[in-house]
């Protein structure tokens, strides 16, 4: 019963548009090829079998590559530059595609902690950007200059099944978290952005930025009403505000609060 399952699943296929996605076994993007599946013909790129696919052709390619930790990428800048900036210009012409999909971050913004400005045509001074929001901002230019059909998408925290870092993982792990009770996050999981790709890829949508994420935040002075785990904060920990403008994307695609994801 299972092959004739199978086999009717790779038949179904044959008439879906095929997607790729670059970090395939990553937290993001495994639930991105998980939660995919069912609308596209779902290929998973991952180091190791990047060159098996290179020529290949797809109608859309989603980006979910990329280094996401801030700390490490101010301190390892070349490395990081390598890893989130120069494999994107090489994706561009390893594969052929249609329509691509980047996943970017919050911190392309100068202030991300204010609504106000995070607003995703206002201009940002890329000289006060860290080095981790520089490499991502030069990474959605190169982008526009070279492809005719993008989307790039603005990610506030990811939530998914395979999360391996963050303050949501350190408390499941009974971790002390790295950043204080005054931290006010904006969050989504993997699930929903799923489900906006699909939505903006149905709708033919191309050449636009949007910001994904919860509309308001999770405040971390409340963070123990979610958990019956026990939540403790480091000394001198961090007050990280992290709260994107997600207007233009609510208006065609119902967001729920940062709480509910």
């Amino acid at each position: 019963m299972n092959g004739f399952r199978k086999t009717i699943k790779k038949q179904l296929h044959i008439n879906l548009k095929t997607l790729a996605v670059i970090g395939g076994n990553g937290m993001v993007g495994s639930d991105l090829v998980k939660n995919m599946d069912s609308n596209f013909s779902v290929t998973s790129i991952s180091k190791e079998n990047y060159s098996e696919f290179i020529d290949k052709s797809f109608d859309v390619l989603v980006n979910a590559n990329g280094n996401s930790k801030r700390f490490w990428a101010n301190k390892n800048v070349l490395e990081d530059f390598s890893i989130s900036t120069a494999s994107v210009y090489k994706s561009l012409f390893d594969f052929k595609f249609t329509a691509y999909i980047y996943i970017s971050s919050s911190d392309v913004y100068v202030n991300h902690s204010n609504s106000q400005f995070t607003i995703e045509d206002q201009f940002q001074d890329s000289a006060k950007l860290s080095s981790y929001g520089l490499h991502k901002y030069l990474s959605e230019e190169i982008i526009k200059n070279n492809c005719k059909n993008y989307i790039i998408l603005r990610s506030s925290m990811i939530l998914g099944q395979n999360l391996k870092k963050g303050p949501i993982f350190d408390i499941l792990n009974k971790k002390a978290l790295f950043i204080s009770e005054s931290s006010r996050l904006q969050m989504i999981n993997s699930k929903e952005v799923a489900s906006v790709i699909t939505f903006l890829i149905n709708k033919k949508i191309k050449n636009e930025t949007f910001n994904i994420g919860g509309i308001g935040i999770v405040d971390f002075e409340k963070i123990q009403t979610y958990f019956s785990t026990p939540v403790s904060f480091q000394d001198k920990a961090e007050t990280q505000i992290y709260e994107m403008n997600v207007s233009k994307l609510n208006k065609i695609f119902p967001l729920k609060s940062s709480e509910t994801y």
